[in-house]
């Protein structure tokens, strides 16, 4: 594996770590009056759930943008839909535009998943 691609998925299993543990940490149990331990529990696995599922569609939303616009007149253009998003790949990449392992919607995305995945295990070990 290359650096590039160990450094997104460190990075995205040490943030995920890091926000479900301050989820443990921070959450105000006793502002919320969760008394049991059952009780702090559910919390902490939904605001980890919830974070997980917000970061996977955030980062849905920076990658689809990310595509800039193709509008009517790239494709009459190109000739077809299929000329257009090729010409319009073709100059991204002469860009210099990212790739999966160096866009932030995709590192927002695994890191999301991760979450989940966290949230999974958890529920899992506690039941």
């Amino acid at each position: 594996m290359s650096r590039r691609v160990l450094v997104f998925w460190g990075t995205a299993l040490g943030v995920a770590a890091g926000i479900a543990a301050a989820a443990a940490l921070f959450l105000p149990y006793e502002a919320l009056r969760l008394q049991t331990l059952e009780e702090r529990e559910r919390a902490w696995l939904l605001t980890v759930w919830v974070a997980g599922v917000f970061a996977i569609l955030f980062g849905l939303t920076a990658v689809l943008g990310g595509f800039g616009g193709i509008g009517a007149r790239e494709v009459v253009e190109a000739g077809s839909v299929r000329g257009a998003l090729e010409s319009h790949h073709s100059a991204r990449r002469a860009a210099g535009a990212p790739g999966l392992h160096g866009h932030f919607g995709w590192w927002l995305i695994a890191t999301g998943a991760l979450l989940v995945g966290i949230y999974f295990a958890a529920w899992l070990a506690w039941r």
